[in-house]
Parts: C-alpha cells; structure tokens; sequence
C-alpha cells in the first residue's frame, strides 16, 4: 500500500471518530434541557369530608336555597329553625380531587315572609276572609319530651308541665284541630273559648306517649300530633298502638311526610308519594280522616303547594314564627316554636307578642 492510501484511511477514521464524538454531546446536552415527568397514582388524592351542618346548639335560622322541579317556579323562600332531626354529614370521598367548601348562611332574624298569599292555592271550598274578620290563634310547635340538656327542640316533661299549668292558670283553652278549623273559617254558630290555643307536637317521638300524653291528660288538654309513618319500626319513635293510645288520649294525628325527607330536593313523583302514603296510610289505620299537613323541616316549594291543593289537603303548618290568622295562605300556617331551653318568662313574652 503506497503512502497516499494510508493517508486517506487514516483521515477517513479520524472523520469518523470527530463525528462520534459530536453526535455524543449533542445527545448529551438535549437529555440535560428534557422536561422531567412525576406520576402520582390517583390513590394517593383522599378527599377531605365536607360538612354543612350546624350545631343544633345555635338558636338561628337557616336558609337553604333549593332547586325548583317546576319548570315555572313562584318566588316561594323556603325558610327553617334549627331541623327537628339531626342532618347526617357528608360522607368522605376516595380517590377524587378535594370539592370546594359548601357553605350555609346563617341568620339571627326570622326569615321574611313569603310571597305566598292567602289567595295563592286556595284549597277548594276554602274562601277567603275579608280583612275585617280577623281571627287569630297562638300554635305551639312542640317535639321531644325527655332530658338532653342543650337541644333546643327537646323540652324537658317539668318543664313542659309548668307551661301547660301557666296555660291552664291563666285562662288558656287549649283546643282540637277541627275546633281550630272551624274557628279560622269563621263557621257559624261556633262559639271561640276563652284564649284558645293549639298544641301540636312534630315527628312523633316516643317520649310522647311515654312523657307527653300523661301531662296533658292531668290538665285535659287536646293536641294534635303530626307523625313520619314511614318511621313506626324505629324504637324511637311510636308504634301504631302507640299512636292510637294518643287517638284515644284525645291528640289528632296528621301527616308530616312518610319519612321526614327534605321535600324540595325531591321530584314532584317522589314529593307525590311522600305526602299521599302518609295520609294514607294514617286514614287506614285510625279510621279518621287526614287532610291538614305539616312540612319536615318547615321546607317546601311550589310543587309541594300545588300538591297539596291537587290532593285535596285543607291546610298546612310551617315552622314561620308568629299566630296563625285567617289572613294567611291556608298553606303556610305560622306556629310558635316552643325552645326547651327558654326559661317560663320567655314562653309567656313569646305567647303575648306575636300576635
């Protein structure tokens, strides 16, 4: 091999080494500038639980915002005290993204009135009164009877029976819920007792079988208790026996939702059932009649009021503080809540200024 050939391969093999030596810092400095991937497996994100309850401790009302099934909703509030059943938190979530923080507005004032008149789902043969035939009667909403220091929808059975002796004292008549009917519809020959008042009870707890009944039996005193049939099989609340010995003790049952659920949160089916079957069911087992309801957790909207018409009820309770009148909508009858740890100056105060 003559000297020009090996001058050639020795060039040609050096290129190759110089182009070697290139391609490897090329790949060198493009690894180093690489963006860097971290996956995190999707086990890893644990929501943390949300809670929208408030203490039954607070004495303040609550308004809660709910959507309207009816397609043309009428600008009806739906307005509440403290819920007479405790709300269950939300449960807590695996493997999603934290939800943002739910909130509930707090108030310390009565919720306005509605904009619901008395003209509005009048039921039929109902008419209503002229503005100057005013009649005004005081509804004590009641619930639990036992011991639970702090809950303001408990009352104690002394304290409860102090009230009922002030009432008995002073002059009060407490009265049936037909008597009441017929007073607020003005039906003649019905003579008013002296300061009448109506007693009524939500939920249908044990304890007011056990506590209730007894005292107002000791001062004869009717009442009218609004019960969830849906509930009968809970150890806490009454049993149909139960509720017949309260039948027979005097106390009107009527229908307060088969199983207490918060209405406007419901479709028009499902809000339907609720408030038929516990009728229903109630007709059935105590021969009686049931026709005036009374709204869990005072909530409703314009498709529970428009139920309530199309069924045929007379009229129902809210928890809208203040006497009932006959000026009112049949269906948005206002009560007097009765707190349990009010003191008995507060309960007289309560009885002689919300008129």
């Amino acid at each position: 091999m003559n000297v020009r050939k090996k001058r050639f391969l020795f060039y040609t093999l050096l290129a190759g080494v110089f182009m070697l030596l290139f391609l490897f810092v090329i790949s060198a400095l493009n690894s180093s500038t690489a963006p860097i991937h971290i996956e995190v497996q999707a086990e890893e994100l644990i929501q943390t639980p949300v809670s929208t309850s408030v203490p039954e401790s607070v004495p303040a009302y609550v308004t809660v915002s709910e959507s309207d099934p009816d397609p043309d909703p009428a600008p009806v509030e739906v307005s509440s005290l403290p819920p007479d059943k405790p709300e269950q938190p939300l449960p807590a979530q695996v493997g999603t993204i934290p939800a943002p923080t739910a909130s509930v507005q707090v108030i310390t004032a009565p919720p306005q009135t509605t904009s619901v008149t008395v003209d509005t789902y009048m039921p039929n043969g109902v008419v209503a009164p002229s503005a100057s035939s005013k009649v005004s009667i005081p509804v004590l909403n009641y619930h639990s009877v036992t011991m639970d220091p702090g809950n303001v929808v408990v009352i104690s059975p002394a304290k409860l029976d102090v009230q009922m002796k002030y009432l008995h004292d002073h002059g009060y008549t407490p009265i049936s819920l037909a008597t009441f009917i017929n007073l607020i519809e003005k039906k003649s020959g019905i003579v008013a007792p002296d300061k009448p008042v109506l007693l009524t009870f939500d939920d249908g707890y044990v304890d007011n079988v056990e506590e209730a009944m007894p005292i107002l039996a000791k001062y004869n005193f009717p009442a009218t208790l609004f019960m969830s049939p849906g509930m009968v099989e809970d150890a806490s609340y009454l049993n149909w026996e139960q509720v017949k010995q309260l039948q027979e003790a005097g106390w009107d049952i009527q229908p307060h939702g088969m199983t207490h659920p918060h209405l406007p949160k419901l479709s028009a089916e499902q809000q339907a059932y609720e408030i038929t079957e516990a009728r229903k069911l109630i007709e059935e087992k105590l021969g009686t009649q049931a026709e005036v309801f009374c709204y869990p957790y005072g909530e409703y909207n314009q498709t529970t009021l428009k139920l309530l018409k199309e069924h045929g009820f007379r009229y129902a309770f809210t928890i809208d503080q203040g006497y009932t009148t006959n000026q009112l909508s049949p269906y948005l009858l206002k009560r007097l809540f009765i707190n349990g740890e009010e003191s008995l100056k507060a309960f007289i105060n309560k009885l002689s200024k919300a008129n």
